[in-house]
């Protein structure tokens, strides 16, 4: 399901778009040795914008640029 961000009210879409950066971040900084730790994170933000969306898969556009799949 495609998920735009401009059809949702602005507290939903911060919400969205800082668990996106969150996810970007840990796969920036992954550590080899905690690897297993960083991928419990980004599951977590993975799971963040499940329940915050209410879907369980989906793509989140900003605009026309595909953002985000889950």
């Amino acid at each position: 399901m495609d998920i735009h961000l401009e059809d949702l009210d602005e507290k939903t879409r911060f919400d969205i778009k800082l668990q996106i950066e969150l996810y970007n971040l840990a796969t920036k900084v992954m550590n080899r040795r905690r690897k297993g730790e960083f991928e419990e994170y980004m599951e977590e933000r993975i799971e963040k914008i499940r329940k915050i969306l209410n879907k369980e898969h989906g793509k989140i556009y900003e605009g026309k640029t595909l953002i985000f799949s889950f």
